[in-house]
């Protein structure tokens, strides 16, 4: 196929996934060290890896009917430039606002030879695949639906924490130590990725229909 574009990643990709390369630490030691096997440089963005390479098709197959969970590949021509997981997960408001979802982008990765680098369209890697998360989640859910995306970020991942605050997303407060939470209404990055939400119909009761229009942010 040629040009830039995103599908849906299922058990035929598994080879293609299993050579992901996404990890900077990994490379650059198998570089440096090639018979070393001391542990990755960059061990947040080796996890990221590992999971796309090992653990991707059967976590999303398992979870499809459960979570409505989602892989995505985006290819410049035949070369898998970026992956990204996607999941439905309770809103904390949901038991008193029935029509709010939260989305969480589980992983998202974008290959060494990409990163910070445009495709042959001229857009950056990055925000190409983060373009498709959002279009593919708008389709999940009924447009009235207010819809949030959160994603938790290693603290030492300064990288993924730059590309959410480019294209949208802000921290937020959490608990958690170990991650930092980034979080956006899905309106808010629908205008940023110039992502248009399909005509009202039905109700707003979640994934499987289609999404939103203006949220207040998370």
């Amino acid at each position: 196929m040629e040009g830039v574009n995103w599908s849906l990643g299922d058990k035929s990709d598994r080879i293609e996934l299993q050579r992901f390369d996404c990890c900077p630490g990994c490379r650059a030691d198998t570089v440096r060290h090639p018979q070393d096997r001391r542990p990755c440089v960059t061990p947040w963005a080796h996890e990221v890896q590992a999971y796309f390479r090992q653990r991707a098709i059967s976590h999303t197959n398992g979870r499809r009917r459960s979570h409505d969970q989602r892989l995505l590949l985006l290819h410049d021509a035949s070369d898998l430039a970026g992956a990204a997981v996607h999941t439905s997960t309770p809103h904390p408001s949901a038991a008193e606002r029935p029509t709010i979802f939260e989305r969480r982008l589980e992983f998202y990765a974008i290959a060494s030879d990409r990163q910070g680098q445009t495709l042959s369209n001229g857009e950056y890697a990055a925000q190409a695949l983060l373009r498709a998360a959002v279009t593919d989640i708008t389709s999940r859910h009924d447009p009235r639906a207010e819809v949030f995306l959160t994603a938790l970020v290693h603290p030492e991942n300064k990288a993924s924490q730059r590309c959410l605050e480019r294209y949208g997303w802000l921290q937020r407060r959490t608990d958690d130590a170990t991650y930092l939470l980034f979080a956006a209404a899905l309106g808010t990055l629908q205008k940023m990725h110039g992502v248009i939400p399909p005509a009202t119909h039905g109700d707003a009761s979640g994934p499987d229909q289609a999404e939103t229009g203006e949220q207040t942010e998370p």
